[in-house]
């Protein structure tokens, strides 16, 4: 039997070693794939004016709901999304992301800096460029989240 794997390289060799004690080949045109589930890339279909753009949720520095719509933003780029901010939130991973207002949803990597405000606020600034505030409502899960 052959298979072929997509794993963590923390796991990737142990779980190797065993399946080659099993008699089980690893092969790179194997029908069969065992998958992590962390290590599956996941990607959303956004718009770019007609264009449709497929951005993997690693490039993503933000999302946010502005009306009814939903933007998601790289460090260069800006794209329309179909996907409300609650879908977001369940896609995109919980160690990776998190919610700072009712209208967005940021990535841990992408806070350059983090001001306090006042009332129990968070200005941060972004790696793009851009600032976002932390809302009282998120401030603790926020502080929860950095241990700060």
């Amino acid at each position: 039997m052959k298979i072929k794997q997509k794993l963590s390289r923390k796991r990737e060799e142990a779980v190797i070693n065993e399946l080659m004690k099993a008699g089980i080949e690893i092969s790179e045109d194997a029908e069969l794939i065992l998958t992590e589930e962390a290590c599956q890339e996941k990607k959303l279909y956004c718009k770019d004016g007609a264009d449709t753009v497929i951005v993997s949720v690693q490039d993503i520095c933000y999302a946010e709901s502005l009306g009814h719509d939903v933007f998601v933003y790289t460090d260069k780029l800006r794209y329309k999304t179909d996907l409300r901010i609650y879908q977001m939130e369940a896609l995109f991973p919980e160690d990776s992301f998190i919610r700072i207002s009712h209208s967005v949803i940021i990535q841990r990597n992408s806070i350059r800096r983090i001001r306090p405000a006042l009332s129990c606020k968070f200005r941060l600034t972004l790696t793009n460029g851009a600032e976002v505030d932390v809302t009282r409502t998120y401030y603790y899960k926020f502080k929860e989240f950095y241990n700060i």
